[in-house]
């Protein structure tokens, strides 16, 4: 998402020098640069904390290990579901039935749209048939992450959902109330995260 911010804020940037004829000099580029570092960093952070966005997702199974970035196919079949992990500092506003989107790793420049049902503080025993909790919080960074059950409502997902290799990886946003006006941020970094999907990820 950074690197999206990074290269979006670059193209304006050299567009508004062409066009208004800025020199680039020792003033103008580090003005630019450091405008720039401080304008991405606090989008980020605004983003995060009102939009969260989480990498680490799979869809939700009843009877098997959950890791994060991967995904299974669900027992129950007509209900779609899948757990994202996010930050702590996210929590007030992953509330149930805000909206969410996600998008696979497998299904490049395709979102789909769904709704939180329940946050990990909310959940109940769910364990697998090894005993796991398949809802206990990975650590990334050394930051334990909370765990967020997303039903996919889309109707779009079904068409795709036998297309969805096991262990494909995913991304989900969940959009808070406040701030809708950066929502629309949100939903178009998202939107650009799927059609970079396009393209192949070196290791």
């Amino acid at each position: 998402m950074e690197l999206l911010l990074v290269a979006g804020y670059a193209a304006i940037c050299i567009a508004a020098f062409a066009v208004l004829r800025i020199p680039l000099n020792r003033w103008t580029v580090p003005t630019a640069s450091i405008g720039g570092i401080v304008m991405i960093f606090a989008l980020v952070q605004v983003l995060n904390y009102f939009h969260p966005y989480s990498s680490m997702s799979r869809q939700f199974v009843n009877t098997a290990p959950i890791t994060p970035g991967e995904i299974a196919q669900s027992p129950t079949g007509g209900e779609q579901s899948m757990v994202a992990w996010f930050h702590q500092n996210s929590l007030p506003h992953l509330g149930e039935g805000s909206a969410a989107e996600v998008t696979f790793d497998t299904i490049p420049g395709k979102v789909f749209s769904g709704k939180v049902r329940m946050v990990a503080p909310a959940l109940g025993d769910d364990r697998d048939r090894s005993g796991r909790n398949v809802f206990e919080p990975t650590t990334a960074a050394g930051q334990a992450r909370i765990p967020v059950l997303i039903d996919i409502t889309d109707p779009r997902y079904a068409v795709y959902v036998s297309r969805i290799p096991t262990g494909s990886h995913a991304q989900a946003a969940i959009y808070g109330a406040e701030l809708d006006q950066l929502a629309l941020v949100r939903k178009t970094l998202l939107r650009m995260s799927a059609w970079m999907n396009y393209l192949p990820h070196f290791s």
